[in-house]
């Protein structure tokens, strides 16, 4: 298990490719095996104009896409913030377009207990979001997909590249950043097994992305991948999330946020595995509302558990080198109400049961010195195991 921040740079726009990590990757067959400072970087110097009719048939692809995506609606809202939701057939969904899942039967509860992650001492309250009406019975909401919503998530995919656990969560708060165009800020829980080249990956959390949401408001995400970044997506942009819940998403905007030093919002999430299934189970908020899941055909490498979880936050770089504020743009301090938290830190057993993190948890923060974490273990505040964590931002070079 391991607590990190991690900076990914991108010095040249939307061609190169730059993380750096530090992660205790573990193969059954092989044992523990330490990859440090290690750099992936794909790099493209080279000058290249693309013709008109390449254009076009880029421009082409993109409307064949949205056409794919966009199914009928039963019932249509639009948010506030300018977005699009259409009630759609729960079994016509976009994510049953997925190959691996051309026979797949959409599964509306997991068989498993949910337990709901109490009230803490602290007096942060719970981030209300999702649809004020729920769509109607028989049908899910699905952003609306635009072109321009394909085109954002394009740059931002280029630029990403003991026990098992069947699950895991807590509870983070949640604040309103400033984060320029080119950049993100994400903060958030990993699901992940398998060498890098092929691993297994899902992320939930918050994070604020003006190139992924034309928003600068703080959303929440989802990530996933199956095979090393080769498919996968975030939210629903691409087909695999069943969704099943009526009025919450993946990507709902949050429209309360912390103050520093003051008033504190924070969202509940919760991922675990169905053992009869094999499907990953998204649960949101504190009443545990059931959102959806990922089928395990979807995945090489958890099919059967995961072998790492970890918690914090991601800050991508602009071009400029800049990486963003993260948390509350405060470095912790040890006070929890001066940096973001994630408390209530759990992973899930094979017998459905909920555990702190173990005396081997690992930590891992940037080199650049742009963010900070604090590990409060069992806390006296009364939120089981927490983390804080965060930081101003700024030039990233390492």
């Amino acid at each position: 298990m391991t607590l990190i921040t991690r900076t990914y740079r991108t010095p040249q726009k939307l061609v190169t490719t730059c993380c750096e990590f530090n992660l205790m990757e573990v193969h059954p067959s092989q044992g523990k095996k330490s990859i440090k400072e290690s750099t992936g970087i794909a790099r493209s110097n080279e000058s290249h104009t693309l013709s008109l009719c390449e254009i076009k048939e880029d421009d082409l692809d993109l409307e064949r896409q949205v056409r794919t995506m966009n199914k009928p609606s039963i019932k249509t809202f639009m948010t506030k913030e300018g977005d699009t939701i259409d009630c759609v057939d729960i079994n016509k969904q976009p994510a049953l377009d997925h190959p691996l899942l051309k026979d797949h039967k959409v599964q509306i509860e997991p068989n498993l207990h949910v337990t709901s992650l109490h009230r803490t001492s602290s007096n942060a309250k719970s981030v209300r979001f999702g649809l004020k009406e729920p769509c109607p019975t028989g049908t899910v909401p699905i952003h609306r997909v635009t072109k321009e919503d394909l085109i954002r998530v394009v740059s931002l995919t280029d630029n990403m590249i003991e026990n098992i656990k069947y699950g895991g969560g807590g509870r983070t708060t949640v604040y309103n950043l400033t984060v320029a165009h080119d950049q993100f800020s994400t903060h958030n829980m990993w699901i992940e097994t398998g060498p890098l080249e092929h691993i297994s990956m899902i992320v939930v959390g918050w994070m604020v992305s003006p190139q992924l949401y034309g928003s600068t408001l703080p959303h929440m995400f989802t990530y996933w991948t199956g095979d090393g970044h080769r498919n996968g997506c975030y939210n629903v942009l691409c087909p695999g999330f069943v969704q099943v819940d009526r009025r919450l998403t993946p990507s709902d905007p949050l429209r309360h946020s912390s103050t520093y030093g003051g008033q504190q919002y924070d969202v509940t999430i919760h991922i675990v595995q169905d053992r009869d299934t094999g499907n990953w189970w998204l649960i949101g908020t504190d009443q545990s509302i059931i959102v959806g899941y990922w089928p395990k055909e979807l995945f090489l490498n958890l099919r059967n558990g995961s072998l790492h979880i970890a918690w914090g936050g991601v800050g991508v770089a602009g071009s400029n080198g800049l990486c963003p504020p993260m948390g509350s743009g405060h470095q912790p301090d040890g006070n929890i109400l001066h940096a973001t938290v994630f408390q209530r830190l759990h992973w899930v057993r094979s017998d459905g049961k909920s555990l702190p993190p173990s005396d081997k948890m690992t930590e891992w923060v940037d080199r650049s010195n742009v963010y900070g974490l604090i590990n409060h273990r069992d806390s006296l505040y009364g939120t089981g195991y927490m983390i804080s964590f965060g930081g101003l931002g700024g030039y990233c070079k390492v």
